[in-house]
């Protein structure tokens, strides 16, 4: 048996004591910083530990077939939409071309009544004029614009030049004739005007 005596009992409060001090010193160093803020001691508790107290470890295969999924998914849904777009756009073309045809319909039975009809010299001369301003009228509410007159200064960027030749009348670099007009759709050259172009007045012996 070992033996008591005051000896003895010194030694075991010194031990007792020697073993409260090392507990305080590993809970210290077991406690998360931010120790005078609690919501970042939370914080850091949530993000080292997770909801459940423990540490979670990511494997990086696992990782890398999420990421692929979901870059598999954005691509079919990239795919899809582009389709939409497409049918869409088609629809929308297709539907304004079918509003054109309705309205050009009515300038072509306008034409067809009148080759039928019996109607001849000055007066089917009127109509065919009628006829080409209705026409024009709805070109016009489509964006359409017709150009080039003669007079007006030449621009290669609107005009293509057929022949240049020398002209009493009109200056040099103005269009002297139209042989063709030109159009625009909405502001967009679809057709460039081919015209003859005066290279000044003539010159004489």
């Amino acid at each position: 048996k070992p033996k008591s005596g005051p000896q003895t009992r010194k030694q075991e409060i010194a031990q007792d004591k020697a073993d409260r001090n090392a507990l305080l010193q590993v809970s210290q160093k077991s406690q998360p910083p931010f120790d005078d803020n609690p919501e970042e001691t939370q914080s850091f508790l949530k993000n080292d530990s997770g909801s459940e107290g423990k540490i979670k470890i990511e494997d990086p295969s696992a990782r890398i077939e999420a990421l692929n999924d979901k870059y598999l998914r954005l691509m079919a849904e990239f795919d899809n939409y582009k389709r939409r777009s497409a049918k869409e756009h088609e629809r929308l073309v297709e539907a304004a071309n079918e509003l054109l045809i309705k309205d050009i319909i009515e300038v072509r039975e306008n034409f067809e009544r009148a080759f039928k009809s019996n109607v001849q010299g000055e007066k089917f001369v009127e109509g065919m004029k009628l006829n080409c301003a209705k026409l024009d009228s709805i070109l016009q509410k489509y964006g359409l614009e017709v150009f080039a007159e003669r007079g007006q200064k030449f621009d290669p960027e609107l005009h293509e030049a057929i022949m240049c030749a020398p002209h009493a009348s009109i200056p040099d670099s103005h269009i002297s004739n139209v042989l063709e007009r030109g159009y625009t759709m909405k502001g967009k050259i679809i057709k460039p005007a081919k015209v003859a172009v005066s290279s000044g007045k003539p010159e004489h012996d």
